[in-house]
């Protein structure tokens, strides 16, 4: 299938690019003399970037078609990288963090609604492969990113490598958008209604999906570290573990979602998600932690990528890119408010408060009932 062929390496472009220049951050905060106050304003111009631009993007690709909107916000993504590498003062850096927030943002929101309309094209659940090739572009880059810095290279060269190699999966990638008004996936379907109470269902199991997602990615290592005592090499395992089943996870996920469907999938996967988090609070260490990362990647992997596509077979395909901001929003909340928690109950407590989310993960997965693609006839 060239179109699923193509469409991954855009979605492998994007986490590349993101994680690049994440690796890069203690370099760039360096070059920039920013603390850590300055940070945090950096990252709210980016969150407000991000969501803002994927709010506004439904409406542009059905106005516009789906290509010149990504090749915009892939051509704003690669200026804000080249201004990042470049920024030597708080300010700049800000402002850099801005416009990778709205390049972004319109790139996410633009091939997410892209692989809704190939799986409505095709018949098939092709969202689960597009992110897991996103979490193998991630995991790559920040690999080759971990090696730039032990080689002490500097962050224009690295970050121009990463713009051309970028360019290269983008160019190839692209080609199979739609170039025009009335040729993207906002053109099709635009005149179904939205069924208000199933998206408001989808809506709240994709939040809490990723909100238990992202606790894994940005406080299970310092847990396991402080509370269960594990080595910061041990902590760095589990964490790379997890990773590795949710891009795993996601790339096997075809023939699991035709055989069970996405409300079976998801709801076996937030079964096999709870077990693991209980494993990593009450559990022995050693192999068993082990067993509840590849378990916690893999239950909650499918969670994001069903909601979205379930989005797609139900209701107009703007409303793929307002999934998507909710599910960005939930990454960006839910760690800050898993860290308060922390601070005021501990770390325990606040990994243990992911059970009520996964429950109702659970309990909402109903929602995806009846909207698989339907099989070709």
């Amino acid at each position: 299938m060239r179109a699923t062929r193509a469409i991954s390496l855009v979605f492998a472009g994007s986490g590349a690019t993101q994680a690049s220049w994440m690796s890069r951050l203690p370099a760039v905060l360096d070059q920039t003399h920013t603390d850590v106050v300055r940070l945090s304003a950096g990252l709210v111009m980016l969150g407000i970037g991000t969501l803002t631009a994927m709010a506004l993007t439904g409406p542009a690709v059905a106005r516009l078609g789906s290509r010149p909107v990504v090749v915009a916000g892939f051509a704003l993504t690669m200026l804000s990288l080249i201004a990042i590498a470049v920024a030597h003062s708080p300010a700049t850096l800000t402002a850099a963090m801005l416009g990778m927030g709205v390049g972004g943002g319109v790139w996410d929101a633009g091939m997410n609604m892209q692989a809704s309309a190939l799986e409505r094209d095709h018949s098939a659940h092709l969202m689960s492969r597009c992110h897991g090739w996103w979490s193998i572009g991630s995991m790559a880059a920040a690999g080759v990113g971990a090696a730039a810095a032990a080689l002490s290279i500097g962050l224009l060269p690295h970050l121009i490598a990463v713009l051309l190699v970028t360019a290269v999966l983008f160019g190839r990638g692209v080609t199979t958008f739609g170039g025009s008004a009335g040729t993207g996936p906002g053109a099709s379907g635009t005149g179904r209604r939205s069924p208000v109470r199933r998206l408001a269902a989808i809506g709240t199991l994709l939040f809490c999906g990723a909100v238990v997602e992202g606790a894994a990615g940005d406080w299970l290592a310092v847990y396991l570290h402080q509370d269960r005592e594990l080595t910061h090499a041990g902590a760095a395992l589990w964490y790379t573990l997890f990773v590795t089943a949710m891009a795993a996870g996601r790339l096997i996920a075809d023939r699991p979602h035709r055989r069970f469907g996405a409300a079976g999938l998801v709801r076996t996967g937030a079964v096999v998600t709870a077990l693991s988090i209980v494993l990593v609070i009450a559990g022995p260490t050693g192999s068993w932690l082990h067993l509840a990362a590849l378990g916690w990647g893999v239950g909650i992997c499918w969670v994001f990528p069903a909601a979205l596509s379930a989005t797609g077979n139900v209701a107009p395909p703007s409303a793929v890119a307002t999934m998507t901001a909710i599910g960005y929003s939930a990454s960006v909340a839910g760690p800050l408010v898993i860290g308060r928690l922390a601070h005021s109950a501990g770390l325990e407590a606040a990994i243990s408060a992911m059970l009520p989310l996964v429950l109702a993960v659970a309990l909402f997965a109903p929602a995806l009932t009846g909207a698989d693609p339907d099989p070709p006839t």
